[in-house]
């Protein structure tokens, strides 16, 4: 009889641990479906933006180039997630890479290129080369900027920002818009799900906290309402490759 009972103990033990993965398989998976999706309507986002502006600016040749460029990138961009789609895996998998985050950066706004309707400043330092992931990293720079936009509106500012801190590198993203309370700080803003805006999936902070502890970093806010908030994102340099 005890044996019988520790054999059905061990087997009810074996199915709630089976369920349990399970569960958290299927979690991941729509936590990565999530991140993708989100991912895309920021693609699509910046398309619809450059064809909004196209017929006021079409005669300017500047525009159309930048227009053509942020298309052909937004269009690639788009590529790469149904391929990532495709091979959906059930954790956050990285390519790191030596890469030069003020080049990622500078990418990753041609990308924005016309859907930008707000003052933008740009300061940059000579930071050393780091190692990660570029197409995450740039996903984690457009969701910070984009939030900054719908922030501050048409007639606000926004100042991205690189420097060196140490055995740090940091992006910083400010802008001077309405800002957040520190409830919502504290409570909803890098959960998922939890979107102040009508059309919003409350995933971009959620997705960049992640990709940014995924990279061993961290990821800081400061805002007050009325004000205006600043995004600071802290990359390591040590376990870093020379």
């Amino acid at each position: 009889k005890c044996i019988g009972e520790q054999v059905a103990a061990s087997l009810l033990k074996l199915r709630l641990t089976e369920e349990i993965m399970e569960r958290k398989e299927l979690e991941a998976f729509q936590t990565m479906s999530a991140f993708l999706i989100h991912d895309l309507k920021n693609a699509a986002s910046t398309l619809g933006l450059m064809l909004e502006n196209l017929p006021a600016h079409f005669d300017n040749p500047a525009f159309r180039q930048d227009a053509f460029r942020g298309i052909g990138s937004a269009a690639s961009r788009i590529n790469d997630l149904i391929n990532r789609m495709n091979a959906l895996r059930h954790e956050l998998r990285l390519e790191p890479a030596k890469l030069d985050l003020n080049l990622v950066v500078t990418e990753a706004l041609a990308n924005l290129n016309g859907t930008l309707a707000t003052k933008l400043v740009t300061k940059f330092d000579q930071v050393p080369t780091i190692l990660a992931d570029r197409q995450q990293l740039q996903s984690v720079f457009t969701n910070l900027v984009l939030n900054a936009r719908d922030a501050v509106g048409t007639d606000g500012r926004i100042t991205v920002e690189t420097t060196r801190n140490g055995d740090w590198v940091a992006l910083s993203v400010s802008d001077n818009g309405c800002g957040m309370t520190e409830q919502f700080i504290k409570n909803s803003l890098f959960r998922p799900f939890r979107s102040t805006k009508k059309k919003g999936l409350g995933i971009g902070m959620f997705q960049s906290k992640t990709i940014v502890e995924a990279h061993h970093g961290k990821i800081h806010v400061e805002s007050e309402l009325g004000v205006g908030t600043t995004f600071r994102v802290m990359l390591p340099l040590k376990c870093q490759t020379a």
